[in-house]
Parts: C-alpha cells; structure tokens; sequence
C-alpha cells in the first residue's frame, strides 16, 4: 500500500482534494451514484464527500478500487488532468428543473449552547429554536416537493474539518439514516419542561450506530466517540451532502 500524494497536483486555485474529486466525477459514468460507488468498490461511503477536504494525501489502493469499479486505472486519471477543458455537459437531477426552484426552504437560528457532559467529557451542544426561522433560501433542486428539508448554521468547531464554525448545512427530517452519516440529533430536555415534542438543542455529529437503547456518535475536535441513550433523543435528522445531490 502506498500513498497517492495529492499535494504534487498541479493546481493553484482549488484544493488539491477537491481537483481529485473533479477529475474523479469527470470519470463516473453519468448514471452511476457517487454513494453507490463507494460502497459497491469496497470504501467508505463518504470517500468522495471526504476527499474535498484533504490536501495532502490518500491511500492509493482506495484509489486504484473506485477507479478499477468503473474499469478505469491510476493511468486514466493522468491522462484526465492533462486533458484540455471540454465543453460542459448538463447534469439531470431527480425532481424540479432550475428554473422552478422555490425560494421558501426555512433556515432555523442557532447559537452555540452550554457544553453536554457524558462519561466525564464535554460535548459541544448548539441551542436551535425550530420557531425561529431566520431566513428563507433556495432550496437545491431534488428536494422540492420535500417539505422536510431545511437548513441551519454549524455552531462551534467540534465537526471540523468535515464542517466548520459557521457553514451552513441542509438537512432532512424523517431521512433514512445509516452508519457514517452526518446527523442532527435532537435532545428532549431534561427537565420538568419536556413535553416529548419540543427539543432545546441538538448535536450536530457523525452517526457511528443506532440501537433501541442508544445512539452512538462521533465527534471531531476533541476526538471522541460518545453514546445517548435513546430515551433522551427526540429525533435524528440527516445533514445531506454532495453525494445525495449526484
């Protein structure tokens, strides 16, 4: 096994992950899923979404599977960075076309909450108020008609890199979840103000596994893997990503 060193790419503008990815895309058959190949050619689901956000290197042999799935080798990917830009093609999405967009998808306020402790360790929390909708934005393409979309702003750095301090995300309520998803949990509080409907605050994390008992998560900085017990959990909603949009 050795490394493919993204950071020899000769590129000034963009990250160097993200020109990989670029090329990578270029590559995929149009009616192939960028989900679906990751799964079925043995890596990560999340590999390309992942891939945007390095700049220095990746395991070659995770490489050379995606790119041997779709009967293509390291040679083909070459060839593609020295290849002149080509006329740009359209994209076919799922559902509305561009021009019926709507403007009505609800973005939530959000502030950086009191830290939640579990086993001894401090969780960064971040304070949504579902009541607040602090704007109205464009909602991407495939999710109109799909009233349970809507977005929100990252609070606090414990997702980074996958999702800094202030990003905006879209996520959707009632989504099938699976493992490696990025997922908004909201927490009933604990309190005599639980009404088993309203929750205060959510965590924005990394889901890990899900049981009748609990949900395990992952965060980022500081690296942890936690469990809530499901008694305290609301809902669980997926924050969508590139890969759901191809």
């Amino acid at each position: 096994m050795h490394l493919w060193e993204i950071s020899n790419m000769p590129d000034k503008d963009i990250s160097k992950g993200q020109r990989l990815y670029d090329q990578l895309m270029a590559l995929k058959p149009a009616n192939l899923p960028a989900t679906r190949w990751a799964e079925e050619a043995g890596v990560n689901r999340g590999f390309f979404t992942n891939l945007k956000g390095k700049g220095g290197s990746i395991r070659s042999d995770n490489l050379s599977k995606v790119l041997a799935y779709i009967g293509k080798t390291e040679a083909d990917l070459v060839a593609i960075q020295e290849r002149p830009a080509s006329n740009a093609q359209p994209i076919e999405f799922e559902g509305a076309s561009l021009a019926q967009v709507r403007n009505d998808m609800p973005v939530f306020g959000t502030a950086l909450g009191a830290e939640k402790v579990v086993d001894g360790a401090s969780i960064e929390q971040t304070m949504l108020n579902s009541a607040e909708i602090i704007e109205f934005r464009k909602r991407p393409p495939i999710s109109n008609g799909i009233e349970r979309v809507y977005g929100l702003y990252v609070q606090g750095e414990s997702m980074y890199p996958a999702h800094r301090d202030g990003a905006f995300l879209f996520c959707q309520w009632d989504s099938p979840l699976r493992s490696d998803d990025d997922v908004v949990v909201y927490l009933r509080p604990i309190d005599d103000s639980d009404d088993g409907m309203t929750a205060r605050s959510v965590l924005v994390k990394r889901l890990v596994r899900r049981t009748a008992q609990y949900v395990e998560l992952e965060q980022y900085r500081p690296a942890k893997v936690f469990r809530i017990p499901m008694s305290e959990v609301l809902r669980i909603d997926k924050v969508l990503t590139n890969d759901d949009f191809v």
